[in-house]
């Protein structure tokens, strides 16, 4: 634009000097009168001619549905009984992961063991303190825990008893400095993933892992427990009778000579 200016300047200049018109006036400004109206590449569905619609069009979105929208009403609907019991299945599960979303407000009031304590009892678990003989359980939806931060209080062992323990729910048993014992027993929802978020966070504390009945468990979990050099009991009763779950057991001792694996049934060399 500034040479724009900058030409008509010497246009006008030059028009001057022979005395002739000039016809080629230049504004910024911008008369609203006459200011063009925006285009646009292609018109609205229900402004082209004779394109048919209903009443219901006041209530159409400006700017069309969204893909996910669109592609649920173009997919074909499945209402059978299997499809049915997924969906609901599907649907119990999300609500359980959502129950075990992390609350940064219950952890800055309570601190990490009390909030891992209130977390765990309330669903069903039980924890014991350091210095303490006595499980903490709920009864009755009702349990004693204090509700505001308290230093003596710090977790020494948990057990998840009926309580379904998922991935997401490990990030609400964080900073517990203390913990030995560990009981995942009968946990179904216990895979992979959750034996390498237990051998990150509790490798230098934990000394019991019980594991059995977890039957999503495999090789490449028993792996991942490499990082617990302070680990002395594992059990893994009824989880799996392949070769390579053998073989994972058996490194993970020869890793740590001090722990004792109980529920796996090595190979007969002899034989």
């Amino acid at each position: 634009m500034r040479y724009q200016i900058q030409y008509l300047h010497k246009y006008r200049q030059v028009c001057q000097h022979l005395k002739i018109p000039c016809t080629n006036n230049y504004s910024t400004e911008v008369n609203s009168e006459t200011k063009p109206e925006p285009k646009s590449w292609r018109k609205r569905w229900d402004q082209k001619e004779g394109e048919w619609y209903s009443r219901f069009k006041l209530f159409a979105p400006e700017k069309g549905e969204s893909p996910d929208v669109v592609r649920a009403l173009q997919s074909t609907s499945n209402f059978s009984i299997k499809a049915v019991r997924k969906w609901i299945q599907k649907s119990k599960r999300e609500a359980e992961i959502l129950d075990m979303r992390y609350i940064p407000e219950r952890h800055q009031i309570l601190g990490s063991d009390l909030a891992a304590a209130h977390f765990l009892v309330h669903r069903g678990a039980a924890v014991r303190f350091v210095g303490s003989s006595e499980w903490i359980k709920r009864h009755e939806d009702q349990y004693d825990l204090p509700d505001r931060y308290n230093r003596d209080y710090a977790i020494e062992a948990i057990d998840v008893l009926d309580m379904k323990l998922y991935y997401e729910g490990f990030q609400n048993m964080t900073n517990l400095r203390s913990l030995r014992w560990l009981s995942l027993r009968n946990c179904l929802q216990i895979d992979d993933w959750c034996l390498d978020r237990i051998s990150s966070e509790y490798e230098s504390s934990l000394e019991y892992l019980d594991i059995s009945n977890c039957t999503r468990v495999t090789d490449r979990g028993i792996c991942a427990l490499y990082r617990m050099n302070k680990l002395r009991t594992l059990k893994v009763h009824n989880i799996a009778d392949s070769q390579l779950f053998q073989l994972a057991c058996l490194m993970l001792e020869d890793i740590n000579p001090q722990l004792n694996t109980e529920g796996v049934k090595y190979l007969d060399i002899g034989n």
